[in-house]
């Protein structure tokens, strides 16, 4: 535990977050520090001091990260955040997305999600980060799409259920290759000594570009992992466990793949 930390209250915590909703996160889980809380305790705080969701209060613990180290520690089926002391890196405040990228962005007229429009459907659309800043998403225009509000919610309600595993989504999401952002997620997970959800999978195996059969792409690592099936709230969750893996080769990944794959039917040609 860092003992350096602010104090609650503190002018040099005041400095460092002007927001008062992120300084009262700050403050209890300070407090906590001992009895790290979970989310839902978080949470219930937050909603008896000010009255907000639970989405933005997941949101304040992301944004806390911009300063302070708060991982999510498994402790049976739940997390605990543990305030654990200064950020490493601090992340410096956005510059915000400009007008014209604004405009370019909702030029489309149309949800990237459902396809309503403003006109046709009488709906409101909204700037949305595919790759959300608290998993190393950025304002570049690349990452940014139109989404109705009913779509956009119901995506950040979607992602807040992964808070917990941002660290590991965090280590994937600057790859390009859907084959190493598969890998280095599995290799997060692998150094936490923590199994990875199915679906935080697949949400990370389609960040840059949609991948339907991103089963297939983590096949192709030639890596060993256990899938581990589990029923939980009436449905069966499927993790994996990476238990052993190799260095990455030279060049892209899928032209490794697809050397290996020529490699292997011509030894069978010859077999034949």
């Amino acid at each position: 535990m860092d003992p350096d930390l602010p104090a609650p209250g503190s002018e040099e915590l005041k400095r460092q977050v002007t927001r008062e909703d992120l300084r009262l996160v700050y403050e209890f889980l300070y407090k906590r520090r001992s009895n790290p809380p979970t989310m839902v305790e978080i949470h219930d705080h937050v909603a008896a001091m000010t009255g907000t969701a639970r989405s933005q209060t997941d949101r304040r613990v992301r944004e806390l990260r911009n300063w302070f180290r708060v991982p999510a520690v498994q402790s049976g089926r739940d997390y605990t955040y543990h305030l654990e002391g200064r950020a490493d890196t601090v992340r410096t405040s956005r510059g915000g997305i400009s007008a014209r990228v604004r405009g370019e962005v909702l030029s489309a007229r149309r949800c990237a999600q459902c396809g309503k429009t403003p006109l046709g459907d009488h709906i409101k659309l909204e700037i949305d980060h595919k790759i959300p800043h608290s998993w190393g998403g950025t304002d570049d225009i690349e990452n940014l799409q139109p989404l109705c509000e009913q779509c956009n919610h119901d995506k950040q309600a979607f992602y807040s259920s992964m808070s917990p595993f941002e660290e590991q989504i965090r280590a994937a999401t600057a790859h390009h290759e859907p084959h190493r952002r598969i890998g280095e997620l599995l290799k997060a997970f692998h150094r936490a000594n923590a199994e990875a959800p199915s679906e935080i999978v697949a949400v990370v195996a389609s960040m840059h570009q949609y991948q339907e059969d991103w089963q297939k792409r983590m096949r192709e690592l030639g890596w060993e992992f256990e899938t581990i099936k589990r029923k939980e709230h009436g449905r069966v969750r499927s993790y994996y466990r990476l238990t052993a893996f190799t260095d990455w080769p030279p060049g892209t990944i899928a032209s490794q793949i697809r050397r290996s794959e020529s490699a292997r039917k011509a030894a069978g040609r010859r077999n034949d």
